[in-house]
């Protein structure tokens, strides 16, 4: 990732911050402590982990199969290719080990929606919210900017 690209996603990530931190009356108790706690030490590439996260978190509800699951599939990937490159820019690492950093992270944070999507169904029958609506359109957002900056 270019400095200029690096920088782009840097301002574009501060300025759709906002829905990722939804009223708390829209999470569950601790969802975003939680969520904190697993993307604070990613530092620069956590809204595209915690995008991943929610994008995974749509695949596995969905089923790869489904043409929803396929999509969250794409958006997966894009976002946690964009996280690697910014954790080997930002830390120096290689491909592999910056791959094996955000593995897990991506993982705690997809369970961490599919905990939040399973209260809010318990709660109300439907797995959507406001606060992961909110959260579902910065990701796209992002995910825009990204493929833009990509050339793709």
């Amino acid at each position: 990732m270019t400095r200029a690209a690096a920088l782009l996603v840097a301002a574009l990530a501060a300025s759709v911050s906002a829905p990722f931190s939804a009223p708390v009356a829209a999470q569950p108790a601790g969802f975003a402590e939680a969520m904190d706690e697993v993307l604070t030490p990613t530092g620069a590439a956590a809204p595209m982990l915690r995008c991943a996260g929610l994008y995974r978190a749509f695949r596995l509800l969905a089923g790869e199969e489904t043409g929803v699951g396929a999509e969250a599939l794409e958006g997966e990937v894009a976002l946690a290719l964009a996280a690697a490159a910014r954790r080997e820019s930002d830390t120096g690492a290689s491909p592999a080990a910056a791959m094996a950093e955000i593995a897990p992270v991506i993982a705690a944070a997809s369970q961490l929606y599919l905990d939040r999507m399973g209260a809010a169904r318990a709660a109300t029958g439907n797995a959507m919210e406001d606060g992961l609506e909110a959260t579902l359109f910065a990701c796209a957002e992002l995910r825009a900017v990204l493929a833009g900056v990509a050339g793709g």
